[in-house]
């Protein structure tokens, strides 16, 4: 799928442009930032909303102002950390991400024809891609000896063992759709295509009363793309999963029976039951690297947030605009100490 050049921007919520000859809304000892800065982003934003729902409302918009402010700052403080610790983004670097992103679209020429119609400068997404792995390269140096040991991993399963790993009652099944034909081309209902539909799973069913095999059936003549190739297998289901009318047929099946023809939004289905399978708690070795995985994240998460914000209260956030950011009341302020970031190689 193509990635919007507006959804990117976004995401990354951090800019650096050159300010110009602008008035000062903020100042951070030193680091000032421009209200061009603050309107570049508004003016973008602007665009991009269509709806005008975020300009609309006052509140809403003040808002949006101070966080824009807040987010300049810290990329700011981000910079100029990273110039005290020799953390560079080569041109190279950005080429590479830029690449990365023209290379979801059919040319280099329907990229540049999406910047032109958003109105955003090439020089933009540049340096946003420049903020994005500036802030990468300094994240990943604070978190460098973040670990998670196996007592935490298993105090969290201890924790949690009866609510996130536990397996609810379920049933393996699957089943052949005869799909509304509306439902695979957003065409407009009608009583035609209904019954093209219910002629076409009549004909499964008479064959299934024949002798013939569920799952050959599913393969040749299943609507449903994602199951039909697997012989119409779904999984197992629990309850709730699957829409209303499905789901009380389903549970109302035993192994090996087959349903008699079920209608639900999308169609008409026949459903087979292969197995049940009782509620159970998962092993903790069956989880976990995955409550590692969740762990370290948090852990890593926490750290940055507490780095940034001993960033933030090292220093002395004035503004000078109405609409004042929150910063400078973070927490409270800290003695000039060093903030350790882990050299390569330690």
């Amino acid at each position: 799928m193509k990635r919007s050049i507006a959804t990117l921007v976004i995401l990354l919520i951090i800019i650096s442009l050159f300010a110009g000859c602008s008035k000062t809304v903020a100042r951070a000892d030193g680091i000032e930032i421009k209200q061009k800065e603050v309107d570049t982003y508004i003016n973008f934003i602007k665009k991009q909303d269509t709806t005008g729902e975020i300009t609309s409302d006052e509140e809403t918009f003040n808002n949006l102002k101070a966080n824009i402010i807040d987010s300049l700052i810290v990329i700011k403080l981000l910079e100029k950390h990273a110039a005290e610790n020799n953390i560079t983004v080569t041109d190279e670097e950005i080429e590479e991400q830029l690449k990365s992103i023209i290379d979801t679209y059919p040319s280099e020429e329907d990229f540049e024809k999406e910047l032109k119609e958003n109105e955003i400068d090439r020089k933009f997404i540049e340096g946003e891609l420049k903020n994005q792995l500036l802030r990468s390269k300094i994240y990943d140096k604070v978190t460098a000896n973040v670990i998670v040991t196996d007592k935490e991993m298993e105090q969290y399963y201890e924790d949690n063992k009866d609510t996130l790993f536990l397996v609810p009652f379920s049933v393996k099944a699957g089943h052949i759709l005869a799909m509304f034909p509306w439902k695979k081309d957003n065409s407009e209902e009608t009583q035609e295509g209904r019954e093209e539909a219910k002629e076409k799973i009549e004909m499964i069913e008479e064959k299934l009363k024949n002798g013939e095999d569920f799952e050959d059936l599913a393969r040749q003549y299943s609507d449903d793309e994602t199951t039909s190739e697997s012989g119409g297998d779904l999984g197992y289901l629990s309850e709730g999963q699957m829409v209303e009318e499905f789901d009380k047929a389903l549970f109302s099946l035993d192994v090996g029976e087959v349903s008699k023809i079920i209608e639900t939004e999308y169609g008409f289905h026949i459903i087979k039951v292969y197995e049940y399978r009782e509620e159970y708690v998962q092993d903790f070795d069956e989880v976990k690297e995955n409550i590692n995985t969740y762990l370290l994240k948090l852990y890593e998460n926490g750290k940055w947030e507490d780095f940034v914000l001993a960033l933030i209260d090292k220093v002395d956030i004035e503004y000078f605009t109405d609409v004042e950011g929150t910063l400078k009341s973070t927490g409270t302020e800290k003695e000039d100490s060093e903030i350790p970031v882990e050299e390569e190689g330690e």
